[in-house]
């Protein structure tokens, strides 16, 4: 009971702060950037907040300017009659270090990750677009808010005393993922606990990671960006907050150490670990039978678990050939091949071109709604398609080897043959 109420306390306490800082410092920006919205001007972000960390020299400065070279276009199912402009109602005029550079963008050489964004650390590199993200919540976003960070108060805790011994980590691994199912979780997995999953910020310390996924609702996500999508992607979120610590509660009540792994923690390396899915073009997971439209959560601990395995589905075949995605982002932020990150190579979104616009409409989600994996019953028959054609490709290039192999074999016989008699 006392852990309870210590947690409940820790929970009023993040709300309180959260609202005194919406309803107080952060007013004046909100209403002069909706003011700046209204009249097609721009507010100058230096003048709001702490001074953020200055670059150092020879460090990558951002450049938040939309990709012109790409060509634009909207999907007819798209709700909004066309998407939002590019020509942003705010600027930032001293320096700003880059945030591709922070992700590693270009770096050969693994790395944990670094915070970047959702850090509510104003005085970040980022922190000016941060402040403004956090500023511009409506009253009923603002609420969303304070929702999820009730939520979050269980996320850490006291262990029960005595532990539960586990003599068959293959039955437990199916007694946590039926529970996290019953939940409400679409679907589950688990992953070992590596690296590349935790940010320099924020080391996690044990063996295993449950990565779990909640649905989304595709109907608010074709409404992109909106004050209504925005709302629903909330509750999405709420609701992996809610499994997470769910789950992390329970494994902590058999005495072994657990906690829920949301925020400054990399969901989709462990997802993708645990059979989830793969990452897309667009820079989300995209599974079989979801294609995006799932929200991921994850809990770590030391409860002895039997890990999963990673599955191909095809989704780089697909993406090395689909442009929608592309085309579709108005600030065309997505490249279209992959790039070396933190040493290694993978899908990858320019996020100095991405987060203004992410900011200045309080989130997006349009790559993720556009997405042909993202529409219901398609998935599976992608997969197929995906994985016959290239072992099409494979048999064919197979096949061509075998006539160059022979057609060799031949020449020597015919021509070196002859020469030697």
């Amino acid at each position: 009971m006392l852990v309870r109420l210590k947690q409940d306390l820790r929970g009023l306490r993040q709300i309180s702060k959260t609202t005194w800082r919406h309803w107080t410092s952060n007013r004046r920006l909100r209403k002069e950037f909706r003011s700046a919205q209204r009249k097609g001007e721009r507010i100058v972000l230096d003048d709001f907040g702490p001074p953020v960390m200055a670059p150092e020299a020879g460090q990558p400065l951002a450049d938040f300017s939309p990709n012109t070279e790409v060509k634009s276009r909207k999907a007819h199912f798209m709700t909004l009659d066309e998407y939002p402009s590019v020509d942003y109602s705010f600027e930032i005029r001293n320096p700003t270090l880059s945030g591709n550079y922070i992700n590693g963008l270009g770096e050969t050489e693994p790395r944990p990750a670094r915070e970047i964004f959702h850090t509510w650390k104003f005085d970040h590199p980022l922190g000016k677009l941060e402040l403004l993200f956090q500023a511009i919540r409506t009253p009923g976003e603002w609420i969303a808010l304070c929702k999820r960070q009730w939520n979050t108060r269980r996320f850490t805790g006291e262990k029960a005393a005595v532990q539960v011994p586990v003599d068959d980590p293959a039955a437990m691994t199916e007694q946590i993922k039926a529970f996290t199912l019953d939940l409400g979780s679409a679907m589950v997995g688990v992953a070992p606990l590596t690296d590349d999953m935790v940010t320099e910020e924020l080391p996690l310390d044990y063996p295993y990671i449950i990565t779990f996924g909640v649905a989304m609702s595709r109907d608010e996500a074709l409404e992109a960006p909106s004050e209504r999508s925005a709302l629903t992607i909330q509750a999405e979120y709420r609701g992996t907050d809610r499994i997470a610590a769910a789950v992390a509660q329970h494994i902590r009540d058999m005495g072994w150490d657990a906690q829920a792994a949301i925020h400054n923690f990399m969901q989709i390396p462990a997802a993708v670990e645990a059979g989830l899915g793969q990452l897309g073009k667009h820079g989300s997971l995209i599974s079989k039978d979801l294609g995006s439209m799932f929200r991921l959560g994850a809990v770590a601990t030391n409860l002895p678990l039997v890990i999963g395995q990673s599955e191909d589905i095809g989704v780089d075949d697909f993406c090395a050939r689909c442009q929608v995605c592309i085309t579709n982002c108005p600030p065309h932020a997505i490249f279209d091949t992959k790039q070396m990150v933190r040493g290694r190579e993978r899908w990858y979104v320019d996020f100095d071109m991405c987060i203004p616009y992410f900011v200045e409409n309080h989130g997006c989600g349009i790559c993720i709604g556009v997405c042909p994996w993202s529409e219901p019953g398609r998935g599976e028959a992608f997969s197929l398609k995906q994985l016959a054609l290239r072992t099409k490709r494979a048999e064919a290039a197979a096949a061509d080897e075998a006539v160059h192999v022979n057609s060799t074999d031949e020449f020597r016989r015919r021509v070196l043959g002859s020469a030697e008699t």
